[in-house]
């Protein structure tokens, strides 16, 4: 992960780059809990935690675009009622 990061040409900041390291140590350490139980073959239990932090970033990248997307998909039907509404006359 770390390797990826520092290879990369694109232009990033280090607050940046320490999000995703500690995402990708986050998810693989909670990955390597869960598995070390269920599968007894060490290579691949590290193949597992390996690939969880490979794609952790990814995927929480993605995940936090969606709810954000989902979000204000939501205010923006709530501003719209609102502004859809007259006040009545008495």
């Amino acid at each position: 992960m770390v390797a990826r990061l520092l290879l990369s040409t694109e232009p990033v900041t280090l607050g940046w780059v320490v999000r995703r390291v500690f995402a990708a140590a986050i998810t693989a350490s909670f990955v390597g809990w869960a598995v070390s139980e269920h599968i007894q073959s060490v290579p691949l239990r590290f193949a597992a935690v390996g690939a969880s932090g490979y794609a952790a970033p990814e995927v929480l990248d993605y995940l936090l675009k969606y709810i954000k997307a989902r979000g204000e998909a939501e205010v923006s039907k709530v501003k719209k009622g609102i502004r859809g509404k007259t006040k009545r006359k008495k």
